[in-house]
């Protein structure tokens, strides 16, 4: 936990579930690498498993039901307002300035707003002034849930139960076209605040998140996430299939294993 004062109110929150848990170990492995000064908590949202690393709250949300329910719960365990949310495929490959995460929320709160599309730059909408951002207006779609920053009532507002994260996106998206006031993105001038690479595509490790670890050095069990082929010929498909499957098998099997008592923390790297 940070020793600073959270003066902020804010907080990381990564979503995740023990699904993905191969994933924790690679993504605290860059987060901390270069944001190893961040002032605020981090919260890795889990099912049963836990990562064991002092600077990270796992908070176990039970049942894997859904992504807005797993988010609906870990929300009741955490105070903080400002919440930068960040899935758990992203591989910092550049240092994070604190001081740029502060100015998203001392920025955000000056222009009114309840969320900021925090890895998202252009040119359209409404610029507001002395700041870094742009307002996400009707038509303009930057809204999603990559790396965002929310302010969490407005994010309980997005939640409903059952919905997996393409449909909460899509329910994000629908206020956005509907003329949503308070949604913002950064304008196209300013420099990325966070620089990552995405890890996973459909379950699989994507060639570029592939190539990225293998010039950090750094290996992957590739039986526990594989690398099919990414075509879209019968051959491609089917082994994705096959894959797939196994992967249900296999998080289906560690999630018994965990209710059990079993295998429940996960190391770092």
């Amino acid at each position: 936990m940070p020793s600073n004062p959270n003066t902020q109110n804010a907080a990381t929150v990564i979503s995740s579930c023990d699904g993905y848990s191969d994933l924790w170990p690679i993504f605290f492995h860059f987060f901390f690498k270069h944001w190893g000064a961040s002032p605020f908590p981090v919260y890795l949202i889990s099912n049963h498993r836990t990562f064991e690393d002092p600077r990270v709250v796992t908070i176990p949300v039970g049942e894997d039901k859904s992504w807005s329910d797993n988010f609906i719960v870990a929300l009741k365990s955490i105070k903080e307002e400002n919440l930068f949310v960040w899935l758990d495929d992203f591989m910092v490959d550049r240092d994070i300035q604190s001081s740029a995460m502060t100015a998203c929320i001392e920025e955000l709160d000056h222009a009114g707003g309840k969320y900021l599309a925090v890895d998202q730059h252009g040119d359209l909408g409404e610029a507001v002034e002395n700041t870094s951002l742009r307002r996400i207006e009707k038509g303009n779609l930057r809204a999603g849930l990559n790396l965002s920053l929310w302010k969490k009532t407005f994010l309980n507002e997005i939640l409903v139960p059952g919905c997996s994260i393409w449909a909460a996106e899509s329910r994000l998206r629908k206020l956005n076209t509907e003329g949503e006031p308070g949604l913002f993105y950064m304008k196209d001038e300013c420099p990325k605040v966070v620089s990552y690479v995405e890890s996973v595509k459909g379950q699989f490790w994507k060639p570029s998140a592939i190539k990225y670890l293998r010039e950090q050095g750094i290996k992957v069990n590739l039986k526990r996430r594989p690398f099919p082929p990414q075509g879209n010929d019968f051959i491609s498909k089917f082994f994705r299939s096959c894959y797939k499957r196994r992967l249900k098998a296999q998080s289906a099997k560690e999630a018994r294993a965990a209710l059990e008592g079993k295998g429940l923390a996960v190391l770092p790297l």
